[in-house]
């Protein structure tokens, strides 16, 4: 059986064995993912197996794709990185049985999974300074947060994260990294509830506070946010927004090289935005 390799980002960057994956416009990531997959069992006339994860060290799921396009997760494995020895005050994070779900959504689940491990480290490891949310209550609601992602209740997750990012803006400020990491998970789950003009917003958001510090993670925010704006159905709602993206991967490229696979992507949102615009002219 043919096993392929799967890396797909919550930024709109995909890589399957090692080579980019750009998805058309209109595209989710993992409907792109899913196509070239099912292409490839075609193609064999057997199904093909994929480990899907977002990086080394998290958790990674194995997706069986089938030639008549039918998927399911079949197991997960453990990243190369050793699991570290979980806090009592930090939830850890929900384990993924088998599921039948489309394979647009298995895909979905493994990534939210590796996010779920991700943020629940990340805030754990986070100082305690003035009047921050102490890192454990923190890390432990993104965990519970995530876990209602996981589990397909996102609309109740979605809620959560929202007031999790109102409270923290309220005590901390819109721009403190523990309320724009909310934001940013709120952002990701707009955007798997299929609500896009409003994960563009958040994501933008994220993308323009990073981009205006000068933080490292800016470059991955701003895909992020075209991940999301690329599901826009409103012409000049995608202009405008396709501007302000356009404008920080200006800005970003001025201060040094974008990263592998993020010029394409920008490349491939100015032609878009430029076609739109002539529609308009």
């Amino acid at each position: 059986m043919n096993r392929f390799k799967v890396y797909v980002s919550d930024e709109g960057i995909a890589e399957i064995n090692g080579d980019p994956l750009v998805p058309a416009p209109g595209q989710s990531v993992h409907e792109a993912v899913l196509d070239r997959l099912h292409q490839y069992a075609e193609e064999s006339g057997a199904a093909v197996d994929a480990t899907v994860g977002d990086g080394p060290g998290t958790t990674h799921f194995v997706l069986r794709v089938l030639p008549d396009g039918s998927s399911h997760v079949l197991a997960h494995e453990t990243g190369e990185a050793p699991e570290p020895e979980p806090s009592p005050d930090v939830a850890p994070p929900p384990t993924v049985t088998a599921s039948a779900a489309p394979a647009t959504s298995a895909i979905a689940t493994a990534v939210a999974h590796a996010r779920a491990t991700a943020a629940t480290r990340g805030a754990a490891k986070e100082p305690v300074t003035g009047t921050d949310l102490p890192p454990a209550g923190l890390s432990e609601q993104i965990g519970r947060i995530n876990a209602l992602g996981i589990a397909g209740r996102l609309d109740e997750a979605f809620a959560r994260a929202t007031a999790l990012r109102e409270s923290l803006t309220g005590s901390v400020g819109a721009e403190h990294p523990h309320a724009v990491e909310a934001r940013s998970v709120e952002a990701y789950l707009a955007y798997l509830r299929g609500d896009h003009r409003e994960a563009v917003v958040l994501a933008l958001a994220v993308a323009r506070i990073r981009c205006g510090a000068g933080d490292e993670r800016a470059a991955s925010d701003v895909a992020r946010a075209a991940a999301a704006w690329q599901q826009l159905d409103d012409s000049r709602t995608a202009v405008a927004h396709g501007r302000e993206l356009l404008h920080m991967w200006g800005v970003l490229n001025r201060r040094g090289p974008l990263p592998p696979g993020h010029v394409e992507l920008a490349e491939q949102v100015h032609r878009y935005v430029t076609a739109l615009e002539a529609a308009y002219a």
